[in-house]
């Protein structure tokens, strides 16, 4: 008698649990598996090119790298995105506040791009901004800024989070030192922001040698390197 009870008291213990595990598997929610963005290569048909705060008084500031290299990449990345019919938003803080007006030599590459004004911090948040890209249609959103912590950063995040595949380009960034620099890219790594380089992302928009847009892409970007090798394959042109 005392093994029938032992007996049915476990089958009484069993379908409790069952019917517990049974019930959390209806209640819990369904966990959606994210897209791994590293994976994702860039279009030139997905794509939107977005430089925030390229400003002359903010530009003045960066100290982790220069400010010629820095001019140059951002420069470089907008002639080749406009080159492969990439769109490109550009926008600024208060621009005749303490931050100043865009980098001449950007307004110069791209004469018919009007640089969007707005007071909110993270770009993300200026309805134009956002009109702007949500307009094109693409849900790549690359993003350079200055302050990369703060200007790059947080449009990239809040881009994610409403679903676009943001990446930010670090060496069209900058910042103010090393410590912004690394807590800026600590959080986008954590949050599945890929970073890349001004060249790595225009190259991997051009997709290949082959097309005839390449070579107008490669005199966009100006890689010094590049530039060397090719005159020494040409020693009579310059």
């Amino acid at each position: 008698m005392k093994f029938h009870s032992l007996f049915a008291a476990s089958l009484l213990g069993i379908s409790c649990l069952f019917l517990a595990v049974h019930s959390m598997a209806e209640t819990a929610p369904l966990k959606v598996q994210q897209p791994n963005s590293y994976l994702n290569m860039l279009s030139r048909d997905d794509a939107v090119l977005l430089l925030v705060d390229h400003q002359v008084g903010l530009i003045s500031g960066v100290r982790d790298t220069t400010v010629g290299e820095l001019k140059h990449n951002v420069v470089s990345l907008a002639k080749a995105a406009h080159t492969l019919g990439v769109p490109v938003i550009i926008t600024a803080t208060m621009p005749n506040g303490m931050w100043g007006q865009t980098m001449p030599e950007l307004t110069q590459a791209l004469p018919n791009v009007k640089v969007i004004e707005r007071t909110v911090i993270n770009a993300w948040d200026d309805p134009k901004v956002r009109e702007a890209i949500e307009k094109t249609g693409r849900k790549q959103v690359i993003i350079a800024g200055v302050s990369l912590e703060i200007c790059a950063s947080f449009p990239a995040l809040s881009a994610k989070a409403a679903g676009y595949d943001s990446r930010v380009v670090l060496d069209a960034s900058g910042t103010f030192n090393q410590a912004k620099r690394t807590a800026g890219l600590q959080r986008l790594l954590g949050a599945g922001v890929p970073v890349t380089d001004y060249a790595t992302a225009a190259v991997e928009m051009l997709g290949s040698n082959a097309d005839p847009k390449a070579h107008a892409v490669y005199s966009d970007l100006d890689m010094p390197f590049a530039t060397l090798v090719w005159q020494m394959q040409n020693p009579s042109k310059k």
